[in-house]
C-alpha cells in the first residue's frame, strides 16, 4: 500500500478503528503512537509521538502539535495495518507493542460513554 501524506493545514484529526502503540527505534528510544481510520481523509493515519492524552475528551496531542480526536471504540481499521508495517519500516521501528488498554480499556468502559464521546466527536467534525 502507498503511503500518502496528511494534508498540510489538517492539525485536527478524527481518528475511529483506533490504536496506540509503544514503539522502540533501532537506538533505543520509545514513544507511543496512535493510529486508525482518519475518517476526515479516508486513509489510514499515523500519529507522531503522542504528547498528551486527555481520556474525558479522548484526545491526544503529539508532540508535533497535532490534535486527534479518538471516536468510538478502539479496533483494527482494515488499511491500518499495512500502513502502520510500512510506517515501522521507513522509521526504523525495532520493536512494537499495541498498548491501547493503557489508554482506554473497554472492560471498564460503559457503552453510554462511548456514545457520548463518539457523538460529540462528530458533531464537531461536521460543524
Amino acid at each position: 500500500m502507498a503511503v500518502r501524506k496528511a494534508p498540510e493545514g489538517s492539525r485536527e484529526v478524527t481518528l475511529r478503528r483506533w490504536s496506540v502503540m509503544e514503539i522502540t527505534t533501532r537506538q533505543g528510544a520509545r514513544s507511543h503512537h496512535v493510529h486508525g481510520h482518519d475518517v476526515t481523509n479516508n486513509f489510514a493515519r499515523t500519529s507522531s509521538a503522542i504528547g498528551e492524552f486527555d481520556a474525558h475528551n479522548m484526545t491526544v496531542f503529539t508532540r508535533s502539535g497535532r490534535l486527534y480526536k479518538l471516536v468510538g471504540r478502539p479496533g483494527n481499521y482494515p488499511a491500518g495495518k499495512s500502513a502502520w508495517d510500512t510506517w515501522c519500516s521507513s522509521n526504523g521501528i525495532s520493536t512494537q507493542t499495541d498498548v491501547t488498554d493503557q489508554y482506554l480499556s473497554i472492560d471498564t468502559c460503559s457503552t453510554l460513554g462511548f456514545d457520548r464521546l463518539t457523538r460529540a466527536a462528530l458533531r464537531e467534525e461536521n460543524s
